[in-house]
């Protein structure tokens, strides 16, 4: 039989009319002429006409098909593999399309679907992984080295005493200048001739020095300075609050320190005024006096935008916010809220000296976020950490606890603790600034001298924990 396609090739090229059940007899020749498509017949021997086909009555079908010219075979099976081909590619892209409207409709049953969720149920949005003391993350009891904490305390001691070598010291003249970079500009420079022709604006050895001194790989960042309301010049150190950025490849974090002002440091912390709600997003009553320093300049929304961009760069890192005394609550308040909207990162809270921020929702609701980790370090007899002194305020986090002078010192980690290392009657802690040893103690070169020279002393595990507990994979569980 002949083909459909194969017929009607040869009617387009003879202009025969040949049916199913005729038999003709065509003769092929070389030097027959082809009628043009004007119908008029072009002269043999031409050399662009191909040659046509002679019919008499005497040929089968197969003999026509057979007897077909290569060349029209070759076009023949083109056409059939293109027409096949065209099919093919019909039935796959129409499937294609059926396969994406069966997804997009999926995907829109799916979104319909948590919308209804949402509306069903009062919240729904705002469901998330949570911890809590008596079922802490792993991360949350990931106990600190004793490299991170001095590295910190340094941080904290640059900042509270910068102001004494330069009272308005902008560390973004530093920003982004690596550690090796500034050792070898300190070397070459001195007294007489500082680095101000180095770097801009004015910077000074010792700031630089003390920097150094931080890690052996600290790079500052950035630098934020605001002020909590306009004030006079000579007022200004009374009324600023400052945040500082910096990180370490060989920490893997990026570390940022809050400095209250000394007129917030002073103030009266005495707990007898009615609490406030830290924020509408974090619906715990705290101490009036933290809230208003925090939320008083717009200094959270420079700090976390830089955070945003410098944790893009460094994926693996840490974020660690620390700070002393007043900047220690600073610090807890700025911890909890970056933790609590940027759940896929690691925040600790590594302060010193801090002072109680709420009460004990406040505390719960710091151990509900299972990436936040809140170490609070207490030296001997600072009476700063048991301020406020009213019953109704707790501390939150665990403490590291620093007992002894310089010569014997000893550490201890409690877990979710809630006293506090000082030990004063509440006569003595508001009027602590007059107090020998709590005095020193508070400060917090007092801090860092006995982290620094304590040599390889460190606590192992927390104090209240005794035995192994249940280990199963990489997961421990204990009852403390």
């Amino acid at each position: 039989m002949m083909i459909a396609s194969s017929r009607d090739i040869f009617r387009r090229r003879t202009s025969v009319s040949v049916t199913d059940n005729q038999v003709v007899d065509i003769k092929l020749t070389r030097t027959a002429s082809l009628t043009s498509s004007d119908g008029k017949l072009s002269p043999p021997g031409s050399p662009s006409t191909p040659p046509s086909p002679q019919v008499n009555g005497s040929t089968t079908k197969e003999e026509l098909v057979d007897n077909m010219p290569k060349i029209e075979r070759q076009k023949s099976n083109k056409t059939r593999r293109t027409t096949f081909s065209k099919k093919i590619k019909k039935f796959v892209t129409q499937s294609h399309k059926d396969s994406v409207s069966e997804d997009k409709f999926q995907s829109q049953a799916s979104s319909s679907a948590q919308d209804s969720l949402s509306k069903s149920y009062d919240g729904g949005n705002a469901y998330g992984m949570t911890s809590a003391e008596l079922d802490p993350s792993m991360f949350q009891v990931e106990l600190p080295t004793k490299k991170e904490i001095i590295a910190h305390s340094k941080i904290c001691a640059l900042m509270d005493g910068y102001t004494t070598i330069h009272r308005d010291f902008n560390f973004n003249a530093l920003s982004g200048l690596p550690h090796s970079f500034l050792e070898e500009e300190y070397e070459k420079s001195s007294e007489k001739e500082p680095l101000t022709d180095k770097f801009a604006g004015s910077c000074h050895r010792d700031v630089v020095k003390k920097l150094l001194s931080c890690a052996d790989d600290i790079i500052v960042e950035g630098f934020f300075r605001e002020y909590e309301y306009t004030v006079e010049d000579n007022d200004k150190e009374s009324e600023r609050m400052e945040a500082c950025i910096l990180s370490s490849d060989s920490l893997r974090q990026i570390i940022v320190c809050f400095r209250g002002t000394m007129a917030l440091n002073k103030s009266s912390l005495s707990g007898k005024e009615p609490s406030c709600i830290l924020h509408k997003e974090h619906n715990v009553p705290i101490m009036p006096t933290f809230r208003t320093a925090y939320f008083g300049t717009p200094i959270e929304k420079g700090v976390f935008a830089l955070l945003a961009n410098l944790t893009t760069h460094k994926p693996f890192f840490d974020v660690v916010i620390t700070g002393h005394a007043f900047g220690a609550a600073m610090a807890t308040i700025a911890g909890l809220r970056y933790a609590s909207s940027n759940s896929q990162m690691r925040v600790s809270c590594h302060v010193f000296g801090s002072p109680r921020i709420g009460g004990e929702e406040w505390r719960q609701m710091v151990h509900s976020v299972p990436n936040l980790r809140v170490y609070r370090v207490e030296n001997g007899s600072d009476p700063y950490v048991s301020l406020p002194s009213s019953n109704d305020w707790v501390h939150c986090g665990h403490a590291i606890q620093i007992n002894g002078d310089d010569n014997s010192v000893e550490f201890e980690a409690r877990r979710f603790d809630r006293r506090c290392a000082a030990s004063f009657n509440n006569k003595k802690m508001l009027g602590f600034a007059k107090a020998g040893k709590g005095k020193v103690d508070h400060q917090i070169r007092s801090y860092d001298n006995k982290l620094t020279r304590s040599g390889d002393k460190w606590f192992a595990d927390f104090c209240e924990v005794k035995g192994k507990g249940i280990q199963a994979s990489n997961e421990r569980r204990t009852l403390a």
